[in-house]
């Protein structure tokens, strides 16, 4: 039986043999047909990557940090030498234009501790500045479905289609948009405005970070700097609020009394840290309640001797924490305040029962939006045991997060505030002073890793040269800072009212986009030449709708690490080629 009539009997010898479709090309370098295939193959993947790059999805580098810190231009990372934290610089100056960098970055401020930190390019190379993060663009997006707000979108800037910009898209097609007091807000044709609210997942990857209780500087320690965290409560003995053996974290066993731990802005200034790293204490500490909470981006701060100071309050804020509880009954109490209001969260122990309340300044009862005094859920911080805890006053909403899991409560968290919100303060009530609260009734509480968050603030400005500040007259930055300062000016001060409004109205297919950095961010706000009187903009405030060119998806690259080691460093040409996976993520 030849090998044709075996396999003919036995199809299972036929399944290894490869199956020929015709003859078999002949391996060596001079046939033609296998660099004909080669050459083939090669043409295919060419040609496949431009349709690939041209409808489906391409690569961009951001360049600048008008999108900081969600998405970083060129820029440093800095661990801060007194705290520890981790932050960004940006460093876009020392991009070239015409073959020229505008400037060199020689010093950087951290947002938690203030310390201004000369950088040392020639000792550590990763102390210079690295390209900006990479990303993947869907240009099919927006083919399927229409732009939605908050996307990160990428387009080509209305005055020169060869420029490409990103940015995040606020406005929509057909909406009068207003900027005031930090929020974005739609106006209706009767003149009515309604605030645009961020999804939870927005929020979260939106917020910045104003101070971090894991990252306190010993030498302030040593200097019997004031912790940012105090006790406010009357009682005393064992149910006040005392810090943990590692200083990181704070305990209290509370009785039927309400027991406080607030926030009070308390950091340094950063021409502070040469008396502190001598063991000298400042005296203007001694006079001082703390400040307002600003629109301070350390991104931007790259002047010597930091500047460490934003110029306009920020009252939209958030705070984190991980609350161990060591009893089975009590409340857990979490508060935020702005323009004097209370925005309270009570969590029964014994059932898990979230309730949220508002008071006004003067102590009396506001309604959520549909008239509601109170708002309740279930929540899983219910009995002893570790919890995440994250609660937010943002956009006129309030959200509660367990353990990294948005509440649902019976009806809408959200309200309408009172008019003209103010920074309010009286000797018996701190009001914004101390807008953040945690507090125990019944309760045996130890919290750590408490960190204090704002939202983006974004400033109200237009492209005439009036109009270029947040105030509607001119404010030197020393001026705001005193009043910052100084909470018995802020029942007289015009400058919380002073603030400006702007509206841009936009037609069928025009999107108005703005950058996450506002301070420093080119954006529809201000890139067009015009007058404010005339209405004449060139370029418009707007992007049209055959100028978007995608969706930012995902930073699939930031930069690498340099080598430490001068040897290394010079066999490598100082390439930063460590991968720096952590910062690896989907754009939110």
């Amino acid at each position: 039986m030849n090998a044709k009539q075996k396999e003919a009997k036995d199809p299972s010898r036929r399944r290894n043999r490869p199956e020929v479709l015709g003859p078999a090309p002949t391996k060596g370098a001079n046939n033609p047909s296998a660099s004909r295939e080669t050459v083939e193959s090669i043409v295919v993947a060419i040609i496949l990557a431009f349709l690939f790059r041209g409808f489906v999805a391409e690569a961009f580098v951001i360049p600048t940090g008008s999108m900081a810190p969600t998405l970083r231009g060129r820029h440093m990372d800095i661990v801060c030498p007194q705290c520890d934290f981790e932050y960004n610089t940006g460093a876009s100056m020392e991009n070239e234009e015409d073959g020229q960098a505008r400037g060199e970055v020689t010093v950087t401020c951290c947002p938690v501790c203030n310390f201004a930190l000369p950088l040392d390019k020639t000792v550590n190379p990763n102390e210079r500045s690295f390209n900006g993060d990479r990303i993947l663009v869907s240009k099919f997006a927006y083919q399927l479905s229409e732009p939605e707000r908050w996307d990160v979108i990428v387009f080509k800037y209305p005055g020169n289609a060869k420029q490409n910009y990103i940015k995040r898209l606020v406005g929509l097609p057909g909406e009068t948009l207003r900027i005031r007091h930090g929020d974005i807000h739609t106006v209706e044709s009767d003149g009515r405005a309604q605030i645009v609210r961020k999804s939870p997942t927005k929020l979260k990857a939106m917020l910045h970070v104003v101070d971090d209780s894991d990252h306190v500087a010993p030498a302030l320690r040593k200097v019997d700097w004031p912790s940012r965290w105090q006790t406010a409560s009357a009682v005393g003995g064992d149910q006040q609020w005392r810090q943990t053996a590692d200083d990181k974290g704070y305990i209290v066993q509370s009785g039927t009394d309400e027991t406080w731990l607030r926030y009070r802005h308390l950091a340094p200034h950063p021409e502070d840290w040469g008396a502190i790293e001598a063991g000298v204490r400042p005296q203007w500490l001694e006079g001082t309640e703390g400040t307002l909470i600003t629109d301070y981006y350390s991104y931007n701060d790259y002047r010597a001797g930091g500047h460490a100071t934003g110029t306009a309050w920020v009252g939209d804020l958030a705070f984190e924490a991980k609350v161990d509880v060591q009893s089975e009954q009590g409340e857990l109490l979490l508060d935020l305040v702005e323009g004097g209001s209370h925005y309270l969260c009570r969590i029964d122990v014994a059932s898990g029962k979230a309730t949220l309340s508002i008071t006004d300044f003067a102590g009396q009862p506001q309604a959520f939006e549909d008239g509601s005094a109170v708002r309740t859920a279930t929540t899983a911080a219910k009995g002893q045991g570790s919890k995440g805890i994250r609660f937010s006053n943002c956009d006129n909403e309030l959200l509660l997060w367990v353990n990294d899991k948005v509440i649902e409560f019976d009806g809408a968290t959200t309200y309408v505030p009172l008019p003209d919100v103010v920074p309010k303060w009286s000797p018996t009530d701190p009001g914004d002073m101390a807008p953040v609260g945690i507090g125990g009734k019944n309760a045996e509480l130890t919290v750590t890793s408490l960190r204090v968050l704002r939202d983006i603030y974004y400033l109200a400005q237009e492209s005439d040269g009036r109009y270029q500040t947040e105030y509607t007259r001119n404010m030197w930055q020393g001026d705001l800072d005193d009043v910052m300062y100084d909470p018995r000016s802020w029942a007289e001060t015009t400058v919380f009212k002073d603030r400006r409004t702007v509206e841009f109205r936009l037609e069928e297919d025009q999107f108005f986009p703005l950058g996450d950095n506002s301070p420093q961010s080119k954006d529809a706000r201000l890139w067009s030449e015009g007058s404010h009187d005339t209405g004449y903009h060139s370029p418009p405030p707007y992007v049209a709708r055959e100028l978007l060119i995608g969706k930012a998806l995902v930073v699939y690259w930031p930069h690498g690490w340099r080598p430490p080691s001068p040897t290394l460093s010079r066999l490598t040409g100082n390439y930063a080629f460590i991968p720096n996976f952590p910062q690896m993520k989907f754009i939110r």
